[in-house]
Protein backbone atom coordinates (compact mmCIF):
# COMPACT_ATOMS: atom_id res chain seq x y z
CA UNK A 1 0.00 0.00 0.00
CA UNK A 2 2.45 2.53 0.67
CA UNK A 3 4.59 1.38 -2.34
CA UNK A 4 1.39 2.06 -4.46
CA UNK A 5 0.76 5.60 -2.36
CA UNK A 6 4.32 6.60 -3.25
CA UNK A 7 3.58 5.48 -7.10
CA UNK A 8 0.18 7.42 -6.77
CA UNK A 9 1.61 10.48 -5.50
CA UNK A 10 4.49 10.68 -7.83
CA UNK A 11 1.83 10.25 -11.08
CA UNK A 12 0.05 13.32 -9.50
CA UNK A 13 2.78 15.27 -9.00
CA UNK A 14 4.44 14.90 -12.53
CA UNK A 15 1.27 15.46 -14.26
CA UNK A 16 1.10 18.89 -12.09
CA UNK A 17 4.20 19.58 -13.55
CA UNK A 18 3.46 19.39 -17.18
CA UNK A 19 1.96 22.76 -17.14
CA UNK A 20 4.34 24.11 -14.85
CA UNK A 21 4.12 27.03 -14.12
CA UNK A 22 0.62 27.81 -13.88
CA UNK A 23 1.13 29.96 -10.23
CA UNK A 24 3.29 32.54 -8.82
CA UNK A 25 7.13 30.63 -7.68
CA UNK A 26 8.32 31.84 -4.58
CA UNK A 27 12.33 32.10 -4.16
CA UNK A 28 13.77 32.00 -1.43
CA UNK A 29 16.81 34.53 -0.71
CA UNK A 30 18.44 33.90 2.70
CA UNK A 31 19.57 37.30 2.71
CA UNK A 32 17.93 41.00 3.90
CA UNK A 33 15.72 43.26 1.61
CA UNK A 34 18.34 45.69 -0.32
CA UNK A 35 21.15 43.97 0.72
CA UNK A 36 24.02 42.34 -2.45
CA UNK A 37 22.28 38.99 -2.31
CA UNK A 38 19.11 39.98 -2.42
CA UNK A 39 19.34 42.55 -5.55
CA UNK A 40 20.64 40.13 -8.01
CA UNK A 41 18.50 37.66 -6.32
CA UNK A 42 15.33 40.00 -7.28
CA UNK A 43 17.01 40.46 -10.95
CA UNK A 44 16.66 37.12 -11.47
CA UNK A 45 13.20 36.77 -10.34
CA UNK A 46 11.96 39.51 -12.22
CA UNK A 47 13.79 38.35 -15.34
CA UNK A 48 12.30 34.33 -14.95
CA UNK A 49 8.74 35.96 -14.07
CA UNK A 50 9.09 37.74 -17.36
CA UNK A 51 9.97 34.74 -19.35
CA UNK A 52 7.63 32.17 -18.08
CA UNK A 53 4.77 34.53 -18.08
CA UNK A 54 4.59 33.63 -14.19
CA UNK A 55 5.47 35.81 -10.94
CA UNK A 56 8.73 35.15 -9.18
CA UNK A 57 7.82 36.66 -5.76
CA UNK A 58 10.89 37.02 -3.70
CA UNK A 59 11.43 36.01 -0.10
CA UNK A 60 13.72 36.44 2.28
CA UNK A 61 14.69 34.63 4.90
CA UNK A 62 17.36 35.95 7.32
CA UNK A 63 18.91 34.20 9.87
CA UNK A 64 22.31 32.00 10.77
CA UNK A 65 24.40 32.90 7.22
CA UNK A 66 21.45 31.02 4.90
CA UNK A 67 20.53 27.93 7.10
CA UNK A 68 16.84 29.05 8.11
CA UNK A 69 16.63 29.44 4.12
CA UNK A 70 17.64 26.45 3.34
CA UNK A 71 16.40 24.62 6.07
CA UNK A 72 13.11 26.06 4.63
CA UNK A 73 13.60 24.96 1.07
CA UNK A 74 14.88 21.38 1.72
CA UNK A 75 11.29 20.79 3.34
CA UNK A 76 9.13 22.69 1.15
CA UNK A 77 7.32 20.27 -1.22
CA UNK A 78 9.01 19.35 -4.34
CA UNK A 79 6.53 21.11 -6.62
CA UNK A 80 9.01 23.76 -8.34
CA UNK A 81 6.72 26.53 -6.50
CA UNK A 82 9.76 27.16 -4.35
CA UNK A 83 12.97 27.45 -4.99
CA UNK A 84 16.31 29.05 -3.35
CA UNK A 85 18.61 31.66 -4.93
CA UNK A 86 21.60 29.64 -3.12
CA UNK A 87 24.67 31.09 -2.79
CA UNK A 88 28.13 29.68 -1.62
CA UNK A 89 27.57 30.13 1.62
CA UNK A 90 24.35 27.76 2.16
CA UNK A 91 25.43 25.22 -0.45
CA UNK A 92 29.42 24.72 0.34
CA UNK A 93 30.29 26.72 3.62
CA UNK A 94 27.84 25.95 6.33
CA UNK A 95 27.81 22.64 5.79
CA UNK A 96 31.56 22.47 5.83
CA UNK A 97 31.83 24.67 9.03
CA UNK A 98 28.51 22.98 10.79
CA UNK A 99 28.51 18.96 9.69
CA UNK A 100 25.15 18.28 11.86
CA UNK A 101 23.03 20.64 9.93
CA UNK A 102 19.33 19.44 9.30
CA UNK A 103 19.64 19.53 5.42
CA UNK A 104 21.81 17.59 3.21
CA UNK A 105 23.05 20.38 0.91
CA UNK A 106 23.87 17.49 -1.27
CA UNK A 107 20.04 16.41 -1.69
CA UNK A 108 18.91 19.44 -3.52
CA UNK A 109 18.10 19.40 -7.21
CA UNK A 110 20.16 22.00 -9.23
CA UNK A 111 18.36 23.83 -11.27
CA UNK A 112 21.39 25.90 -12.26
CA UNK A 113 24.46 28.68 -11.74
CA UNK A 114 23.20 32.74 -11.79
CA UNK A 115 26.89 33.73 -11.32
CA UNK A 116 30.37 32.47 -10.59
CA UNK A 117 32.64 35.57 -9.09
CA UNK A 118 36.36 34.73 -8.55
CA UNK A 119 37.13 36.85 -5.17
CA UNK A 120 40.37 39.44 -5.51
CA UNK A 121 43.19 40.14 -3.09
CA UNK A 122 43.60 43.28 -2.30
CA UNK A 123 45.30 45.25 0.03
CA UNK A 124 44.98 48.81 1.18
CA UNK A 125 47.70 51.12 -1.50
CA UNK A 126 49.28 52.44 1.54
CA UNK A 127 50.07 48.67 2.64
CA UNK A 128 54.12 48.27 1.15
CA UNK A 129 53.35 45.35 -1.28
CA UNK A 130 52.33 45.35 -5.11
CA UNK A 131 52.86 41.55 -4.99
CA UNK A 132 51.79 38.03 -3.55
CA UNK A 133 55.06 37.33 -3.83
CA UNK A 134 55.93 40.65 -2.08
CA UNK A 135 52.77 40.14 0.28
CA UNK A 136 54.46 36.51 1.13
CA UNK A 137 57.89 37.53 1.76
CA UNK A 138 56.48 40.95 3.95
CA UNK A 139 54.57 38.29 5.90
CA UNK A 140 57.59 35.72 6.51
CA UNK A 141 59.54 38.56 7.65
CA UNK A 142 56.92 40.56 9.49
CA UNK A 143 55.62 37.74 11.02
CA UNK A 144 51.91 37.66 12.96
CA UNK A 145 52.28 41.92 12.10
CA UNK A 146 50.01 41.24 8.82
CA UNK A 147 46.05 42.09 9.52
CA UNK A 148 43.85 40.48 7.45
CA UNK A 149 40.35 41.48 7.54
CA UNK A 150 37.23 39.55 6.58
CA UNK A 151 33.05 39.83 6.61
CA UNK A 152 33.04 37.48 10.00
CA UNK A 153 34.48 34.07 11.15
CA UNK A 154 33.14 31.97 9.07
CA UNK A 155 32.48 33.94 5.83
CA UNK A 156 34.01 33.33 2.64
CA UNK A 157 36.73 35.46 2.50
CA UNK A 158 37.96 34.14 5.97
CA UNK A 159 37.97 30.55 4.46
CA UNK A 160 39.87 32.21 1.47
CA UNK A 161 42.33 33.54 3.63
CA UNK A 162 42.95 30.02 5.34
CA UNK A 163 43.90 28.28 2.45
CA UNK A 164 45.81 31.05 1.40
CA UNK A 165 47.78 31.09 4.81
CA UNK A 166 47.41 27.32 4.54
CA UNK A 167 49.05 27.15 0.65
CA UNK A 168 51.71 29.99 2.01
CA UNK A 169 52.65 29.31 5.43
CA UNK A 170 53.12 32.63 6.85
CA UNK A 171 51.98 33.60 9.96
CA UNK A 172 48.98 36.46 9.32
CA UNK A 173 46.44 38.11 12.04
CA UNK A 174 42.70 37.31 11.06
CA UNK A 175 40.80 40.44 11.96
CA UNK A 176 36.98 39.96 11.31
CA UNK A 177 34.30 42.19 10.71
CA UNK A 178 30.44 42.15 10.64
CA UNK A 179 30.29 42.17 6.69
CA UNK A 180 32.03 43.00 3.96
CA UNK A 181 31.70 46.48 3.57
CA UNK A 182 32.85 47.47 6.99
CA UNK A 183 35.80 45.01 6.68
CA UNK A 184 36.41 47.03 3.21
CA UNK A 185 36.32 50.38 4.66
CA UNK A 186 38.73 49.09 7.95
CA UNK A 187 41.15 48.14 4.96
CA UNK A 188 41.13 51.60 3.33
CA UNK A 189 41.24 53.35 6.28
CA UNK A 190 44.34 51.39 7.28
CA UNK A 191 43.06 49.43 9.70
CA UNK A 192 43.61 46.12 7.89
CA UNK A 193 46.37 45.24 5.05
CA UNK A 194 44.84 42.80 2.93
CA UNK A 195 41.45 40.72 2.17
CA UNK A 196 39.63 39.38 -0.42
CA UNK A 197 36.59 40.10 -1.24
CA UNK A 198 34.62 41.35 -4.66
CA UNK A 199 35.05 44.86 -4.56
CA UNK A 200 36.34 45.50 -8.57
CA UNK A 201 34.95 49.22 -8.53
CA UNK A 202 37.23 50.34 -5.50
CA UNK A 203 40.01 48.91 -7.56
CA UNK A 204 39.07 50.96 -11.01
CA UNK A 205 38.40 53.75 -8.53
CA UNK A 206 42.06 53.14 -6.76
CA UNK A 207 40.87 52.99 -3.38
CA UNK A 208 42.37 49.99 -2.85
CA UNK A 209 45.07 47.76 -4.80
CA UNK A 210 44.34 44.21 -6.27
CA UNK A 211 47.44 41.56 -5.79
CA UNK A 212 45.56 38.49 -7.72
CA UNK A 213 42.40 36.92 -8.43
CA UNK A 214 40.90 33.78 -7.22
CA UNK A 215 39.69 32.48 -10.43
CA UNK A 216 41.57 30.28 -13.18
CA UNK A 217 41.53 33.26 -15.39
CA UNK A 218 42.09 36.79 -15.66
CA UNK A 219 39.15 39.09 -15.23
CA UNK A 220 38.73 40.92 -18.70
CA UNK A 221 37.71 44.02 -16.86
CA UNK A 222 41.27 43.97 -14.51
CA UNK A 223 43.45 42.67 -17.27
CA UNK A 224 46.53 43.42 -15.67
CA UNK A 225 46.09 41.38 -12.20
CA UNK A 226 47.29 38.34 -12.29
CA UNK A 227 45.52 35.28 -10.98
CA UNK A 228 46.97 33.76 -8.16
CA UNK A 229 47.73 30.71 -9.79
CA UNK A 230 50.24 32.50 -11.91
CA UNK A 231 51.83 34.19 -8.59
CA UNK A 232 52.48 30.45 -7.61
CA UNK A 233 49.45 29.18 -5.67
CA UNK A 234 47.05 27.15 -7.91
CA UNK A 235 45.28 25.64 -5.07
CA UNK A 236 43.79 29.18 -4.04
CA UNK A 237 40.75 28.68 -6.50
CA UNK A 238 37.74 30.73 -4.33
CA UNK A 239 34.58 32.08 -6.16
CA UNK A 240 31.43 33.24 -4.44
CA UNK A 241 28.97 31.57 -6.55
CA UNK A 242 25.10 31.71 -6.96
CA UNK A 243 22.43 29.52 -8.63
CA UNK A 244 18.74 28.12 -8.16
CA UNK A 245 17.99 25.03 -6.34
CA UNK A 246 14.96 23.20 -5.82
CA UNK A 247 13.62 20.64 -2.92
CA UNK A 248 14.98 17.19 -3.04
CA UNK A 249 12.47 15.43 -5.68
CA UNK A 250 11.45 17.70 -7.79
CA UNK A 251 10.60 16.32 -11.21
CA UNK A 252 12.73 17.16 -13.90
CA UNK A 253 10.05 18.50 -15.85
CA UNK A 254 10.49 21.57 -13.84
CA UNK A 255 14.46 21.24 -13.78
CA UNK A 256 14.23 21.75 -17.56
CA UNK A 257 11.68 24.44 -17.84
CA UNK A 258 13.68 26.85 -15.33
CA UNK A 259 17.06 25.66 -16.46
CA UNK A 260 15.91 26.76 -19.63
CA UNK A 261 14.52 29.78 -19.18
CA UNK A 262 17.54 31.33 -16.60
CA UNK A 263 19.80 30.02 -19.30
CA UNK A 264 17.60 32.53 -21.62
CA UNK A 265 17.79 35.50 -18.93
CA UNK A 266 21.46 34.96 -19.38
CA UNK A 267 21.59 35.74 -23.20
CA UNK A 268 20.15 39.46 -22.34
CA UNK A 269 22.89 41.91 -22.33
CA UNK A 270 20.68 44.07 -20.01
CA UNK A 271 20.97 41.28 -17.41
CA UNK A 272 24.50 40.70 -18.04
CA UNK A 273 25.51 44.10 -17.45
CA UNK A 274 22.90 44.64 -14.39
CA UNK A 275 24.92 41.84 -12.89
CA UNK A 276 28.38 42.92 -14.08
CA UNK A 277 27.52 45.92 -11.95
CA UNK A 278 26.85 44.47 -9.34
CA UNK A 279 30.44 42.89 -9.13
CA UNK A 280 29.08 39.46 -10.27
CA UNK A 281 30.34 36.85 -13.45
CA UNK A 282 27.03 35.65 -14.76
CA UNK A 283 27.72 32.21 -15.93
CA UNK A 284 25.09 29.56 -17.47
CA UNK A 285 25.24 26.22 -16.89
CA UNK A 286 23.09 22.83 -16.96
CA UNK A 287 21.65 21.41 -14.05
CA UNK A 288 24.42 18.54 -13.88
CA UNK A 289 27.30 21.34 -14.30
CA UNK A 290 25.98 23.48 -11.16
CA UNK A 291 25.86 20.53 -8.57
CA UNK A 292 29.11 18.96 -9.97
CA UNK A 293 30.34 22.50 -9.35
CA UNK A 294 28.65 22.98 -5.60
CA UNK A 295 29.83 18.96 -4.53
CA UNK A 296 33.38 20.08 -5.38
CA UNK A 297 33.22 23.19 -3.64
CA UNK A 298 32.27 21.18 -0.09
CA UNK A 299 34.85 19.03 -0.56
CA UNK A 300 37.15 21.83 -0.86
CA UNK A 301 36.15 23.60 2.32
CA UNK A 302 35.20 20.91 4.44
CA UNK A 303 39.31 19.63 3.93
CA UNK A 304 40.36 23.72 4.57
CA UNK A 305 37.75 23.53 7.39
CA UNK A 306 39.38 20.40 8.96
CA UNK A 307 42.90 21.60 8.40
CA UNK A 308 42.72 25.51 10.12
CA UNK A 309 40.05 24.58 12.48
CA UNK A 310 38.04 27.25 11.78
CA UNK A 311 34.82 27.93 13.58
CA UNK A 312 31.36 29.42 13.28
CA UNK A 313 30.83 32.82 14.60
Amino acid sequence: MKLAALLFAAAVTQAAAQGYPNRPVKLIVPAPAGGPTDVPGRLVADGLGALVGQRFVVENKVGAGGLIAAEFVARADPDGYTLLYANTSVVAVIPALQPKISYDPGAFVAVGFVSNSPQLLIANPRFPVKSVRELVEYARAHPGKVNFASGGVGSLPHLTFELFRLESGIDAIHVPYAGGAPATAALMAGQADVLFDLVRTRVKSGDVRALAITGEARDPELPDVPTIGEAGYPAVTSTSFTGIVAPPGTPRVVVTVLNAKLNELHQSPEFQARMKSFGLVPKASTPEEFAAYAAREREKWVRVVNASGAKPD
